[in-house]
């Protein structure tokens, strides 16, 4: 990455993009706390957050796919077992490699760690429906974006 790409990041970060925002919040309660409204909503945060992530459609359903297991199960059962909570971990190391290799973003990275600590900390049924659901308007809204 050149220096005035790193510039621009460093500079899109400290104008209070929608992507910090979120994360912010993220870190500050669980997902299940924030109105279905806000997250979905256009000019919600996934729209938003959409254009502002830079990957591919590939890069994002191949995370989608492995929480949206995870997510059917917990809602099945009821909780998070010890089986899925590997799962879960497991992805950590997997967007890591991803960046490493330069397939996906850091700032997407960024998102998706915040997003599993969550998770991890809101183990309620509701956390993880409401997380479903805010992952599947991004992926609609970066369909859209790639129709245009």
């Amino acid at each position: 990455m050149s220096y005035q790409q790193r510039r621009e990041n460093m500079e899109r970060d400290n104008r209070g993009d929608k992507l910090g925002e979120f994360i912010g919040r993220l870190k500050k309660g669980a997902i299940a706390n924030i109105p279905t409204s806000e997250l979905v909503k256009p000019n919600g945060y996934a729209w938003h957050i959409a254009r502002e992530l830079g990957i591919t459609m590939v890069q994002l359903r191949k995370v989608y796919s492995e929480l949206k297991y995870i997510f059917e199960r917990v809602s099945e059962s009821g909780k998070l077992d010890e089986s899925m909570k590997t799962q879960l971990y497991m992805l950590y190391p997997m967007l890591e490699y991803q960046k490493n290799r330069k397939v996906i973003s850091g700032r997407f990275v960024k998102l998706m760690n915040a997003l599993l600590d969550n998770l991890e900390k809101n183990e309620s049924p509701d956390n993880f429906k409401q997380a479903d659901r805010f992952l599947t308007a991004l992926v609609a809204y970066m369909k859209q974006e790639g129709q245009r």
